[in-house]
């Protein structure tokens, strides 16, 4: 009795009925992303759930059907121009090094002025990627393109359907005034310096374990806020690594019962638990975020590669912990360096 009174006071009010639609739209959301393209075979199938994730958060309401619309045309034109890049500079390296860092420095200028903060993270989860798997495995340089659309098209699908489902959303509130990043072309210089050398490490390496480590230090970057200072950088720093932690002991539960129903429900208790942290808002979103999203990466990686051993595993863990510390010491160094007072001169 007093829990039906419990649960009959939460709908009526208004507040506790936003966040639990805001939660159920997440947790949902990402579990029918992930589900769905194991079941179809949409490789990687990560990109679908943590796309969803990424929407879900940035946008406080349901894109309209134009945004949606023009939303999947903005992936499918940078992931034209980031397959196009390699495909017609292969012969000039230097040249085709110096077209990427370019791209990557106007998508983190455009990041850190606040304008298009989504669009900017498309073209560099594009930029980072494609070309990248294109010159590596040039036979599967035509997926990933297909792939950065089809799940930016199903994420947007999935979203629709979630807030037709769940349609509460909060009012909207004016947003907290912060204080402008310092200097843009500096944060864009130094995330360009964090993620151009990971590309080419891997170009040089020709590792082929490259999508997952890329696709979670761009979002890193991106979601990395130098006025938060080095405590954020080191939250986001052990979150991407309990997140990988988490992924593996998903992938250990889910192969005692390897089904669909079963990844569905780990899938959804795990977004669930970051959906609750995501929704109270504060710097520990944006760690959540990421812990979420590293947790998707490697499970779905784990998936991919049922018979990787031990070994394996310790390695890519490895160079997740390396990319995310390479990441987060640079970005750190740079922004906590102050400039030294000026002394005025003595006069006698």
């Amino acid at each position: 009795m007093t829990q039906a009174v419990a649960t009959d006071g939460i709908w009526r009010n208004p507040i506790a009925t936003t966040r639990m639609h805001a939660i159920l739209r997440f947790s949902v959301g990402v579990t029918i992303a992930f589900v769905l393209a194991e079941a179809m075979g949409w490789g990687p199938t990560f990109l679908p759930a943590v796309l969803v994730a990424v929407l879900l958060t940035n946008l406080p309401f349901s894109p309209p059907l134009k945004l949606g619309l023009a939303l999947v045309a903005l992936m499918a034109a940078a992931a034209l121009i980031a397959f196009l890049l390699p495909s017609l500079l292969s012969e000039a390296p230097q040249v085709l090094v110096g077209a990427l860092a370019l791209v990557v420095f106007i998508a983190f200028a455009a990041m850190a002025h606040g304008r298009a903060k989504l669009q900017a993270t498309f073209l560099l989860l594009c930029i980072a990627t494609i070309p990248v798997i294109a010159i590596i495995a040039p036979a599967q340089a035509g997926m990933m393109p297909i792939a950065m659309v089809r799940g930016l098209a199903v994420a947007v699908l999935i979203i629709w359907c979630m807030y037709a489902l769940w349609p509460q959303i909060a009012p909207k509130a004016a947003p907290p005034t912060q204080a402008p990043i310092a200097s843009p072309v500096k944060t864009a210089l130094v995330g360009t310096a964090v993620v151009l050398p990971l590309m080419l490490v891997y170009l040089l390496l020709g590792l082929a374990n490259a999508l997952p480590v890329l696709v979670t230090t761009v979002l890193l970057v991106a979601n990395f806020d130098p006025r938060q200072g080095a405590m954020q950088g080191l939250a986001m720093m052990v979150g991407n690594l309990i997140g990988g932690l988490i992924g593996l002991m998903a992938y250990v539960l889910l192969a005692v019962v390897p089904s669909l129903i079963t990844l569905a429900v780990i899938i959804f208790l795990i977004a669930t638990a970051f959906a609750i942290l995501i929704e109270r808002g504060g710097p520990r979103a944006a760690v959540a975020l990421l812990t979420c999203n590293s947790t998707l990466i490697i499970l779905s990686t784990a998936i991919a590669n049922p018979s990787s051993s031990s070994g394996v595993w310790i390695t890519r863990l490895l160079q997740f912990a390396i990319a995310c510390a390479f990441a987060i010491g640079m970005m750190v160094l740079v922004w906590s360096r102050k400039p030294r007072p000026t002394v005025a001169p003595l006069t006698s």
